[in-house]
């Protein structure tokens, strides 16, 4: 249903005398060539092919979204990215999955970013968005809307969701959006009351899509979409395939096994041998009940904060910006911070 959602130059043939090697009696000008160009030789063999591959130079991607990448650390383009990009940027249908971790998110992100400046012309008060990205929870949604935000200085980005009042979103609106973020709840809410427009809408992406659907919102999703379905033909990048491990590569996984009374006590172990003193854990409960009494158990409370469904938006986000800040390292979790693991 996603409207979109991610080369390299080859090395000259060296000449017949550099491939063979010089002799010491050439002339010094031609073995400072010679040496200069198999060093350059050496350094591109000793680029990895994915940075090839991912180069910016191989895509579309202007000098301020470049600078604003790689503030946030990014150099190249990851897999993910680099096999997407051009399917996301001519507009076409995709179904994209690749391992948690992996960069997801800026594989739709960047294309349309750059997709939507190379066409920004009409500026004017109370536009409505080009771009929705509809995600199954609060957390996850005001996340991606950040990772949007940190690329773009030129569009204006907003996020809304439940649990927070209609006067600011609607003040956005009037104010005009060119990429929209939110829960397929508050997205309802708005288009029912009249209050958002969605006829101008040229890109629509479902973050998590399996989760969205998991967690009930089938129907939401399609009474915002309407009539706006995918094509009967689609792209598709799929870098998992039929693995089982659906996590990124550098996870570790580790299985102990023990009776149910001791569990909180081994979990308080494991944070102290895997974590230390300054690293940051987040451990996954089934339930809200266990999330609220395993954050007050003696073996990690001094140290942890829960996070669960029954905790109010506002207190939320303040847990999340205090573990993301390291001011307690431990967050005992439902899933509903389980899309939020970068």
């Amino acid at each position: 249903m996603k409207k979109e959602k991610e080369v390299n130059g080859d090395i000259g043939e060296k000449s017949p005398k550099l491939k063979n090697g010089f002799s010491h009696s050439e002339p010094d000008s031609n073995s400072n060539e010679a040496a200069s160009e198999e060093s350059n030789s050496e350094i591109e063999q000793e680029i990895p092919v994915e940075q090839k591959e991912g180069a910016f130079s191989n895509f579309p991607i202007s000098e301020e979204t470049i600078k604003l990448l790689k503030a946030r650390g990014v150099t190249f383009l990851f897999p993910i990215q680099a096999k997407t990009f051009h399917h996301v940027y001519s507009g076409k249908d995709l179904i994209a999955q690749a391992r948690t971790g992996t960069g997801k998110t800026f594989s739709f992100a960047i294309p349309l970013i750059e997709k939507l400046q190379g066409e920004l012309q009409d500026r004017k008060r109370g536009r409505p968005p080009q771009v929705l990205v509809l995600a199954p929870t609060r957390e996850l949604a005001s996340q991606v809307s950040r990772d949007f935000s940190d690329i773009t200085k030129k569009l204006a980005v907003a996020c809304f969701y439940g649990g927070t009042p209609y006067g600011g979103q609607i003040e956005r609106m009037r104010n005009g959006i060119d990429i929209l973020f939110g829960t397929p709840g508050r997205i309802k809410d708005h288009l029912q009351n009249g209050k958002l427009d969605l006829s101008k809408l040229k890109h629509v992406v479902l973050d998590e899509v399996d989760q969205m659907l998991d967690m009930g919102f089938a129907d939401e999703v399609e009474e915002i979409l309407c009539v706006k379905y995918m094509k009967s033909t689609y792209e598709q990048v799929d870098l998992i395939g039929k693995k089982t491990q659906k996590t990124a590569i550098t996870v570790e996984h580790l299985a102990i096994k023990c009776h149910w009374t001791q569990r909180a006590a081994v979990i308080g172990d494991v944070i102290r041998v895997y974590s230390g003193h300054q690293g940051r854990t987040i451990i996954f409960c089934e339930t809200k009940k266990e999330a609220q009494e395993l954050s007050q158990n003696a073996s990690i409370k001094q140290d942890a904060q829960s996070l669960h469904g029954d905790i109010p938006q506002k207190q939320r986000e303040i847990t999340l910006k205090g573990f993301r800040n390291g001011d307690f390292g431990v967050l005992v979790a439902t899933n509903v911070a389980a899309l939020l693991i970068p």
